[in-house]
């Protein structure tokens, strides 16, 4: 087969990877005069690759289908694995030696240079190895490609078994892009797979406690708007951290509380080192969805601290709402979906929200940034171990796991300390500090400092002991009395609309999910009788009633943020199911897909329902 059958059979079967590609801009490449196609010892051709520096084959000079069943007989257990996942095309002999070994394994191809993938259309016929168990081609165009590509993979293939294969030579002929591709791998793979996890484990709470915490939203003035920012403006703030360091800036930290030197917030359990010490910020910050986080403010709670006010965001474990005894200001968060529907403020002016992050830590410098606070400086931002331990001392919950086992050094990985060193830490800390330098790094406006003695260094902040930054800058008080008083300003007459069209959504809802469920018992009947024809038909009759149902408010605001981890693997298999030839096995895979995640949205709905009925009628506006 030539070039222009296997362009047009591209064109007709790919013409998604088609379109990407500019194939006479490929051929006009200064870089394809380094590839030529030879014939090897066998017969068949092989691939010269010949520059200034080497002459190396990508494939064997003697016999690459030979060499193609070498390279597969090095992966053990290829069949445990449900996806093969091919970096380096070349001219195919291993993902064709593959194809025959294991004819039903899906598998999708990497292929870091156009030139390569160039001279397989001009060689290869494609048929042999782009057939129905193929999922996907990855082409860089240039190099920085690598992470977008990457990140398209993973997320299309995030809750499989995946196997990576590689093609030795470009280890070896392409060192640099080789070590690139598995660094960016790698690091992305426990991204993403860290992201879903964390979906997965919070995303019914945030939007149950969106909704449990609403009427305390509706109460308390929001901080990012509702508190005139000309206050802030320029002024010092200090973001105080439980990091092991904290331990040695108390009596600093003291001194700029009595002197008003700069506004206090304190995130996460460094409220109990800094009262165990006799020291009230000047808030305390929460955001953590979970059960446990109320156990942070335990020593607020019961020792009846009135004078140190929380802000919360509004996706925050909504036991802890219920327990604070202080004043209350909130924020409205990223993963909140029922506030932004709810509220509009008064003046017009768009919501403002503080996106989620890996740390409480993160979202306060959001929330400080956007109040305009220069210089904001980190205190106890250890974000890396030190003395062999992870927090200050002094948090009760803390204490006794404080000390670092030898399974945690063995997992520690080194990163760059503010002395210019280095320090261990671990993959959650630095994932929270790779968080916060790109917050930094978007806050053009104001200037960061890092006060933290021993941490890891932040890439956009100025490391200064906290003792000379007193002594050359913070010199006057500008702490205000009284600084968080105010009342949000929220547009009443447009919540009060808003909820009653959502308490209507809410009962089309439920008849949508009658109607939809009456479509999954008929398709039930047509799998028993296998009834073909009944299946075709069936096809408008269900995209009907699901789309009613995803155009629904109801389920817009509360379902789907619930269940947003099954909704994107259901997504995953759209088009598996929508190119599914066998009727009956199509109406089979949409009741196995759509009827497990209609299932989820129903025990969701039986939550929802009874605690909505709680805010409809509780005569909140």
């Amino acid at each position: 087969m030539d070039l222009i059958d296997n362009l047009n059979f591209l064109r007709k079967k790919y013409p998604h990877i088609w379109s990407k590609h500019n194939f006479s801009t490929i051929e006009a490449k200064e870089s394809m005069k380094y590839f030529e196609v030879v014939a090897a010892k066998s017969g068949l051709p092989t691939l010269l690759y010949c520059d200034e520096n080497q002459k190396a084959y990508i494939h064997s000079k003697y016999d690459p289908l030979r060499e193609g069943k070498q390279i597969l007989s090095k992966y053990e257990n290829i069949e445990e694995y449900d996806h093969v996942f091919f970096y380096g095309l070349g001219l195919g002999y291993h993902i064709e030696e593959f194809i025959r070994q294991f004819p039903d394994k899906e598998f999708s191809i990497y292929e870091p240079r156009e030139e390569i993938f160039y001279n397989y259309l001009s060689t290869r016929d494609m048929k042999d190895v782009f057939g129905f168990r193929f999922k996907g081609l990855y082409i860089e165009k240039q190099e920085q490609d690598n992470v977008v590509l990457l990140n398209r993979f993973i997320n299309e293939n995030m809750r499989k078994k995946i196997l990576l294969i590689f093609l030795p030579s470009y280890e070896r002929i392409f060192p640099e892009r080789f070590a690139q591709f598995m660094k960016q791998f790698q690091q992305i793979v426990v991204e993403q797979r860290a992201s879903v996890n964390v979906n997965a484990a919070f995303e019914k709470r945030w939007t149950l406690n969106s909704l449990l915490n609403f009427p305390q939203v509706l109460k308390t003035p929001n901080i990012l708007h509702d508190l005139k920012k000309e206050k802030f403006k320029n002024k010092p703030a200090l973001l105080v951290a439980a990091g092991p360091s904290l331990e040695e800036d108390i009596e600093n930290i003291r001194y700029i509380k009595e002197h008003g030197l700069a506004y206090i917030f304190s995130v996460g359990s460094a409220i109990s080192v800094l009262i165990n010490n006799n020291i009230y910020p000047d808030a305390a910050c929460t955001y953590d969805p979970t059960v446990n986080n109320q156990k942070v403010f335990n020593i607020v709670v019961s020792q009846g601290i009135t004078e140190i006010p929380l802000i919360f965001g509004s996706s925050v474990g909504f036991e802890t709402l219920l327990k604070y005894p202080g004043s209350k200001a909130h924020m409205i968060t990223s993963q909140d979906t029922l506030a932004p529907f709810l509220l509009k403020r008064k003046d017009g002016e768009e919501l403002d929200k503080v996106n989620d992050s890996p740390s409480i830590a993160v979202v306060t410098l959001q929330m400080l940034q956007k109040l305009g606070f220069s210089p904001i400086i980190l205190a106890g931002q250890n974000l890396a171990y030190k003395d062999d331990k992870r927090y200050a001392q002094g948090i009760a919950y803390y204490d006794q796991k404080n000390k670092l086992t030898e399974k945690d050094l063995e997992n520690s990985i080194k990163v760059e300390d503010v002395y210019g060193g280095t320090v261990y830490t671990n993959d959650g800390f630095n994932r929270m500090r790779q968080q916060m330098e790109m917050y930094i790094g978007q806050y053009k406006e104001g200037e960061v400092i890092n006060t933290t003695k021993g941490g890891a260094n932040i890439k956009g902040t100025v490391f200064q002991p906290m003792e000379e930054l007193i002594k050359e800058r913070l010199q006057d008080r500008v702490v205000e009395e009284n600084w968080l008083q105010g009342e949000n300003q929220y547009d009443e007459a447009f919540l009060k609309e808003k909820l009653a069209d959502l308490d209507a959504e809410k009962t089309r809802l439920i008849k949508d999910l009658n109607n939809l469920l009456k479509v999954f018992n008929e398709m039930n009947d047509i799998l028993i009788k296998s009834d073909s024809d009944r299946a075709k038909r069936i096809f408008p009759k269900f995209d009907s009633a699901f789309s009613s149902i995803t155009k629904n408010d109801f389920y817009k605001v509360f379902l789907l943020p619930m269940n947003r981890v099954q909704f994107e693997l259901m997504l995953k298999r759209r088009n598996e199911i929508r190119f599914e030839d066998n009727q009956i096995e199509k109406v089979q895979k949409v009741i196995e897909e759509y009827g497990k995640f209609i299932y989820v949205c129903q025990k969701d709905l039986e939550k929802v329902l009874p605690l909505w009925g709680k805010v409809i009628n509780s005569n909140i506006v």
